[in-house]
């Protein structure tokens, strides 16, 4: 219901973008439908059976792994690239949006190798083989298009392996290694930036360095009559930090309650309001209070996946709830903390919220496949009771009241 008003309201740019055939409306229909598109999606994984997400897992890592490596290819060919970056498959006229299926069969992997390898997991080239080298090789395939969404990646699953009582020594030196290997990165790629920008793997640094400059105030400088003067920024980069300055404009002029719906003035220059910055959109119609509802309800989902996820009696059910749950909470924390300016700009939408197609349907496959999980929990409970209960029947009917 959020994602429908706000997406209407906020639309305003994008529908005169697409042409004086496009209005506003047609936008209203394309997000009904992508949330209707979403509901269909939630209620065919709710009705998938836990053992088939089980045995799926290491298919379906495989083949977003393979969808991730095309577009690899794709972005070395130079080939559908926008905005200097390439993050999906471009077929019969509709992008589909690969980093969001990568998301998910990440996590089912995850949950399946957890499972299968418990207790196993004995020695540090055991980790690495098994759990470490499977998530690298996703982040470094992400990471020429996306450095942001392979640092999510990362962050995930090392959530993930900490509440599933991965080893700590093991996530140190994860971390470590990590920490290791981006410094390194970064001290190769300022050594030479113009040279290196051109190899792949270092095609999105410049943009890193960039948006934390920016975000941190060092792209300015002092003049020799004490003026503070910014940098030479190119085209793209004026606009994103035109993007992070209306969007702290919007909360601010949002108040306590907000404008009220369809009342904002920031969506006309805030260019992806129905994208990377609708939470600031919501704060100026709606408020404080609006914005601090739409918390509480990333809030609640995951509070009732931490629940449903004790509930489980087998690592891949627990480990599934929580990486899919972790997944929805910190893209959505992600996205609020960048419109807030606590974050440096990284592109991420608000979950189920933000205007799309593929990562809408994506993500309400996700939430299906919780349900899915917490209906076949709740038939354990029920099938448990009735056992319970029949036992307590006959142990009545066999007591000798003589």
């Amino acid at each position: 219901m959020i994602s429908i008003v706000a997406v209407f309201s906020s639309s305003t740019i994008l529908a005169n973008r697409r042409g004086i055939d496009y209005s506003k409306i047609n936008l209203f229909t394309e997000q009904l439908r992508s949330v209707l598109l979403g509901f269909v999606a939630l209620f065919a994984c709710y009705l998938v059976p836990l053992k088939w997400y089980r045995n799926m897992s290491f298919f379906v890592f495989g083949g977003t792994t393979l969808m991730l490596l095309i577009v690899l290819v794709q972005t070395i060919a130079g080939k559908g690239a926008i905005n200097d970056a390439n993050r999906g498959l471009h077929i019969f006229g509709k992008t589909i949006q690969v980093f969001e299926f990568a998301k998910v069969g990440l996590i089912m992997y995850l949950s399946r190798a957890l499972e299968l390898w418990e207790g196993k997991l004995n020695t540090f080239k055991d980790y690495c083989l098994k759990l470490l080298l499977p998530i690298a090789i996703t982040c470094i395939l992400i990471i020429p298009n996306s450095f942001s969404s392979a640092i999510l990646f990362g962050f995930i699953s090392l959530l993930i392996m900490l509440f599933m009582k991965v080893k700590m020594k093991y996530l140190v030196f994860t971390l470590l290694i990590a920490g290791g290997i981006g410094a390194m990165g970064f001290g190769i790629y300022s050594i030479n930036p113009e040279k290196m920008s051109k190899v792949p793997l270092f095609n999105r640094f410049g943009t890193v360095m960039a948006r934390i400059d920016r975000w941190s105030g060092s792209d300015s400088e002092v003049d020799e009559n004490g003026v503070l003067v910014d940098h030479v920024l190119s085209q793209s980069e004026k606009d994103e930090l035109r993007q992070s300055e209306n969007a702290k404009i919007a909360i601010s002029q949002g108040g306590i309650i907000g404008k009220g719906p369809g009342k904002s003035t920031q969506r006309y220059s805030l260019s992806l309001a129905f994208s990377d910055f609708i939470f600031a959109f919501i704060v100026e119609e709606y408020g404080l209070l609006g914005g601090i509802f739409v918390i509480m309800l990333y809030l609640i989902l995951m509070f009732r996946c931490v629940m449903i996820a004790v509930r489980c009696n087998t690592p891949f059910s627990s480990t599934i709830v929580l990486g899919l749950a972790f997944l929805i909470g910190t893209q959505a924390f992600l996205h609020i903390f960048v419109n807030t300016g606590i974050f440096p700009v990284t592109g991420h939408t608000l979950p189920l919220i933000s205007h799309g197609g593929t990562a809408y349907m994506v993500l309400s496959a996700a939430f299906g496949i919780i349900l899915s999980i917490s209906k076949q929990l709740d038939k354990q409970d029920a099938r448990l009771k009735a056992e319970r209960e029949a036992a307590t029947i006959e142990d009545e009917k066999g007591i000798d009241y003589e």
